[in-house]
């Protein structure tokens, strides 16, 4: 991403939506009070509605053609492959090998349905959406082209006539197809669109005070001077408001304000955020195994400050040792495999190549981030 494109705020909402979701999980577990306002589906609602809004901030006003769409692909599997496939062969190895009520639990049944990105145990339930939503934007990137490039509508409204079907019929549709989340992910590619065609200092004082508001609320809201009935958790996931209200936020705080750099800025959330993927796919394992060693010992809040920490450790380890050396190496090998260069200009195009996916998939990426545990049959 050039320096114009970079939203350091949005790695720092994709920690904030990670650590909600994993407060959900502790949560579920005890150590914490369960909430009436659902923090870990609001995580998910978050991270659904970042992806929408990063795919189209980034590659909405693109051209379209072959190179241009191999490179998405290879930015989006790299991103995730690594770690996902990492946590699923090895839940597979512990579930039947070591511990048969292991919380991941791959068992040889469903082993190639998690392979291929379409599994549905516990917290991995969500991945099929965000894979999906990834393929579905290629066909809206194209409706965007034509209709920007050659005036053709008739792409766009097929896009938007698909979509719309979907929306209408989200609640009959299961909860590891897009078409069930799918009003999250278009809410934040038109804010995406709309953000990109905003130049990054523009209005920033004026932003700044939507941001105080828009915190002022949520804060009344957490501390209950504000009710709020959100109904089930599939009431909430079904509702077309929530879903305008997290494009709303992620749009306003796209914007890097001195509140924003303040909040999500910070170099502690966005820790969080780099290491977010790892930590949604970690976080539920490492309860579980708090959960075995504490026996009869009853949660409480203090034992959650050492199981988040060790939760935020590994996840970071995981996003070092496995995360980044995986995506580079994928990256490495997608372009050797479907962008390498006419023999002739090889030697002049690679550095190009490698170079144009230094920045992309350490910003792009929420997506791939989507924890939700407590929805596995939504």
């Amino acid at each position: 991403m050039s320096p114009e494109q970079r939203i350091d705020s949005l790695t720092g909402i994709r920690g904030m939506a990670a650590l909600l979701v994993v407060y959900a999980h502790l949560a579920e577990e005890h150590f914490f009070a369960i909430s009436g306002l659902h923090p870990g589906e609001m995580g998910v609602m978050v991270f659904f509605t970042l992806s929408g809004f990063l795919m189209a901030f980034l590659y909405g006003n693109k051209t379209f053609d072959y190179s241009a769409v191999a490179r998405y692909g290879i930015s989006r599997f790299s991103r995730i492959a690594p770690a996902y496939l990492t946590v699923v062969v090895a839940s597979y190895l512990i579930y039947n090998l070591i511990d048969a009520k292991f919380v991941y639990a791959i068992t040889h049944q469903n082993l190639i349905r998690h392979l291929a990105f379409s599994g549905n145990v516990s917290a991995l339930w969500s991945i099929p959406p965000e894979v999906q939503f990834y393929v579905i934007f290629v066909g809206l990137w194209l409706a965007l082209w034509a209709f920007r490039t050659r005036n053709n509508a008739a792409l766009l409204v097929l896009a938007l006539t698909v979509v719309f079907t979907l929306m209408a019929n989200r609640g009959a549709l299961p909860g590891t197809f897009v078409g069930s989340k799918i009003h999250y992910f278009v809410v934040g590619v038109a804010f995406g669109l709309l953000r990109s065609r905003i130049a990054a200092g523009v209005g920033l004082i004026s932003l700044s005070y939507l941001q105080a508001l828009a915190v002022v609320l949520i804060g009344l809201v957490v501390a209950g001077v504000v009710g709020l009935d959100l109904g089930t958790k599939r009431e909430l996931y079904l509702d077309l408001v929530p879903a305008l209200f997290a494009g709303v936020f992620v749009f306003l705080f796209s914007f890097d304000t001195g509140l924003s750099k303040l909040i999500f800025g910070n170099r502690a959330i966005t820790m969080c955020g780099e290491c977010s993927f790892s930590m949604y796919l970690l976080n539920l394992p490492i309860i579980y195994v708090a959960m075995v060693l504490m026996g009869d010992m009853p949660p409480t809040p203090a034992l959650a400050i050492p199981v988040t920490a060790a939760i935020l450790l590994a996840a970071w380890a995981m996003y070092r040792l496995v995360e980044l050396p995986g995506a580079t190496l994928l990256r490495g090998l997608g372009t050797r495999l479907l962008l390498r260069p006419p023999a002739v200009a090889a030697v002049a195009m690679a550095p190009v190549v490698e170079e144009a996916f230094v920045e992309e998939p350490l910003i792009v990426d929420t997506l791939a981030i989507n924890p939700a545990g407590a929805e596995q049959t939504q």
